[in-house]
């Protein structure tokens, strides 16, 4: 065997160490980065993390008349009311790692990258709770460089100023279900008629599958694809430790009941909603979006009562057939409350209030005054 010259060893030599010094550098560059990242997470503070919620109406006597959301379903609830199968679910197939990492689930996103290397296109994503938490509250969904740096700043805050508690309370309660819900509790209403609260295992991992692909995996579109993303939730709880195999054999099985051709509900007095509306704009100064979506709870002075009698009284006194209109206001003469509005026969037809808009002649409506 021939001997191998000194010189080439020193050669090999200088390379490793050029190596180990550039390596060296990197790791400290990458700390002194993260520590910038952490550092200025601190600075900022907590990032603002409200979000738009539903507008509910109350009557008089505290029931619900109506809400406004232009189409859209948010409600919020605490951690503790949501069903824990949803968060057992959630984190089975979003982010098993996410009361151990800080924000980043490392391993993950390194077997991500591999498998998007190997199949030269993106078959896998690496996003924990707490990016999507981030993406949903404050970016885009674009896929820009600017985006990510942008995406991580607000994870690496997120982190850094709340629990991981709070941040999968956020994330329940923002992340969208399909169908215009928002939040566990809207698609909980919406696909099974029940709060959060109360679903069942079965139910719990067909929404938790929703996410991924809100229209694709909606079991109103196609309740066969989302069976089969169910079965993957199930799965994933049972090799996170949640649940037994026999247990997830058995919601697989169960029978989901959803609220498919239930009827839309129906507002009370929508004219007198229209008007509650604008006084919100004149006497308050409120603008529309925080009107529709600033999670507002309007408690007026309607009497479902006396709602209920007045609309029966213009049905019976006008024929259906007929073309006249109607209009009605109940005023309380003591207090100036109006406890009963009608704006016209039919809402849905005509939308316009003509208790409110339509200037006409007050006639023989004033004898008894």
């Amino acid at each position: 065997m021939e001997p191998i010259p000194g010189s080439r060893f020193r050669g090999t030599w200088k390379y490793v160490r050029a190596a180990v010094f550039i390596g060296f550098f990197l790791a400290i560059f990458a700390f002194a980065a993260l520590g910038s990242f952490v550092l200025f997470a601190k600075i900022e503070g907590a990032p603002p993390v409200a979000v738009p919620q539903t507008t509910i109406f109350y009557a008089a006597d505290g029931s619900k008349i109506g809400e406004s959301d232009h189409g859209q379903k948010r409600y919020w609830v605490h951690l503790g009311d949501i069903s824990p199968h949803v968060i057992e679910a959630t984190i089975a197939v979003e982010d098993r790692k996410f009361y151990e990492h800080h924000g980043f689930d490392l391993k993950r996103i390194a077997g991500a990258v591999l498998a998007n290397l190997e199949a030269m296109d993106k078959v896998q994503g690496a996003s924990t709770i707490t990016q999507q938490y981030a993406r949903n509250l404050f970016l885009t969904h674009e896929k820009t460089w600017s985006r990510k740096i942008q995406e991580a700043l607000y994870t690496i805050r997120l982190e850094a100023n709340y629990s991981k508690d709070q941040i999968l309370e956020g994330y329940l309660n923002t992340i969208y279900y399909g169908h215009g819900a928002y939040g566990i509790e809207a698609a909980a209403r919406y696909y099974f008629g029940k709060h959060a609260s109360e679903l069942t295992l079965s139910e719990a991992a067909m929404l938790a599958g929703i996410p991924k692909g809100p229209y694709y995996y909606s079991p109103f579109v196609n309740e066969q694809r989302a069976k089969a993303r169910q079965k993957i939730v199930l799965t994933s709880m049972v090799e996170a430790g949640y649940i037994s195999r026999q247990e997830a054999e058995r919601a697989y099985r169960d029978k989901l009941v959803y609220i498919r051709h239930r009827e839309r509900e129906q507002p009370v007095a929508p004219y007198f909603q229209d008007v509650v509306k604008q006084q919100l704009r004149t006497k308050l100064g409120l603008d529309e979006r925080t009107i529709e979506l600033g999670g507002l709870r309007v408690y007026t002075t309607l009497d479902r009562r006396l709602q209920r009698i007045a609309e029966e009284q213009v049905k019976q006194v006008i024929s259906p057939h007929s073309a006249i209109q109607a209009a009605l206001v109940a005023m309380d003469p003591r207090t100036g409350e109006v406890k009963a509005l009608i704006g016209g026969r039919n809402y849905e037809e005509s939308p316009f209030n003509r208790a409110v808009q339509a200037e006409r002649q007050p006639g023989s409506t004033f004898k008894p005054f």
